[in-house]
């Protein structure tokens, strides 16, 4: 780094796969392992994990450019990070680092780290913000201290009124801001600020950071069986069906419902978008919420949650979003409603690890017949149903390449 300091206790190496769970059970109903008994014994073991393989060891300089921030020369590798409740602190997981400073995680997609065991300790965080979009205070980033930021300052930006002299503040004490956006397609060929990557292009970049380049070429082959087991299953392109992908939440007695684009670069509506899926409001997105009249005209052959297999259990999209489709006068006419497609994804938060359960949860809600029927609870998948090999995902997330 271009500045020295002494690393806080609880560093990106705290991550190493093997230890225990988060405490309580898991959004779907999977047990994990109780934190109170473990965190001890994981610290331990955490300090005595050697690195993953795929880490470089030198300190050479090396440069990173990630849009739209300046390139940045790092001196050293960094170790310790912090984050939004967005993409990149999925990715840091999906490398094996744990993050040290987060924002609120009441919409992280925590529940698949629980799944999986993955470890990842709260206690061991500090929080720069009470959530996503409020509570953000430069003497949180001071105690936080990490050795770099995966956090957009437009992102910031929405929510305090800092001006450069703020950030730069901030960089000369702990480390650099290289966040960028990955939300939210384009809703047209023109506009304001287009996400510059896709989520794979950049976690490329973010393993660059970490000098973790082997571990995501063994992340992007991981991925490319998953889409070759897919492309080979989809049905022709005038067979597929249309889907209507509604984020920020479905409450079908509200009458409002928010339409995400399905584009190339919508981190949020990704699942649909590569599986084929057509848009029901191709070239007709509105600029607010639409009503049923709109939603009728279009009349989509699936209806999706985005976010919701993230945010929601089964048990609470049943009560919460089909249940309530079903029983309503207006919803119950959607064709979406009467077949049964009303289905959930993974959202905006989604980065390597949740993109694996995303695709092969829609995928066995749309396509049953070539993918298996799809169970429900995302735990609950069988071995012998699952799309991609559980234990091959920890084996890279722990550097076993």
């Amino acid at each position: 780094m271009a500045r020295r300091r002494q690393i806080i206790t609880g560093s990106a190496s705290l991550i190493a796969v093997g230890l225990a769970g988060c405490a309580g059970n898991t959004a779907d109903g999977t047990d994990s392992t109780s934190q109170s008994t473990s965190t001890e014994t994981d610290t331990e073991t955490a300090n005595e994990t050697e690195e993953p393989e795929s880490t470089t060891s030198d300190s050479t300089p090396y440069t990173v450019e990630i849009e739209p921030n300046d390139s940045y020369t790092f001196e050293e590798i960094p170790e310790t990070y912090g984050v939004g409740t967005s993409p990149f602190i999925d990715m840091g997981m999906a490398l094996g680092i744990h993050p040290t400073a987060t924002t609120g995680l009441e919409r992280a997609p925590l529940k698949f780290y629980d799944l999986l065991d993955l470890g990842f300790d709260e206690s061991q965080i500090t929080k720069i913000a009470s959530d996503a979009e409020s509570g953000y205070d430069k003497e949180n980033f001071y105690a936080a201290d990490a050795d770099v930021w995966l956090i957009s300052r437009n992102n910031i930006g929405r929510y305090v009124s800092w001006d450069d002299s703020d950030f730069e503040d901030v960089e000369s004490q702990t480390g650099p801001f290289l966040g960028t956006t990955l939300r939210f397609a384009p809703q047209s060929a023109v506009q304001d600020e287009p996400n510059p990557y896709t989520m794979y292009e950049a976690f490329e970049k973010v393993a660059t950071v970490f000098q973790r380049q082997q571990q995501f070429e063994a992340w992007q082959s991981f991925h490319d069986d998953l889409m070759s087991t897919i492309e080979d299953g989809l049905p022709p392109k005038d067979e597929r069906p249309t889907v209507a992908a509604i984020w920020r939440g479905v409450a079908p007695d509200s009458g409002r419902f928010r339409i995400a684009p399905l584009h190339r670069l919508g981190n949020n509506t990704k699942s649909y978008y590569r599986l084929g899926m057509r848009d029901a409001f191709e070239g007709q997105y509105p600029d607010g919420p639409v009503g049923y009249e709109e939603l009728f005209r279009a009349d989509p052959d699936y209806i999706g949650a985005v976010g919701a297999l993230t945010s929601s259990t089964h048990e609470e999209f049943v009560t919460n979003v089909i249940e309530p489709f079903e029983n309503n006068e207006n919803g119950q006419q959607l064709s979406a409603v009467q077949n049964g497609n009303v289905v959930r994804s993974g959202g905006q938060y989604m980065g390597p690890i949740v993109d694996m359960f995303s695709t092969e949860a829609v995928a066995k809600q749309v396509y049953s017949d070539e993918f298996g029927e799809w169970p429900g609870p995302v735990g609950e998948v069988s071995e012998s149903e699952q799309l991609f090999d559980r234990q091959r995902l920890l084996d890279i997330v722990n550097g076993d390449l």
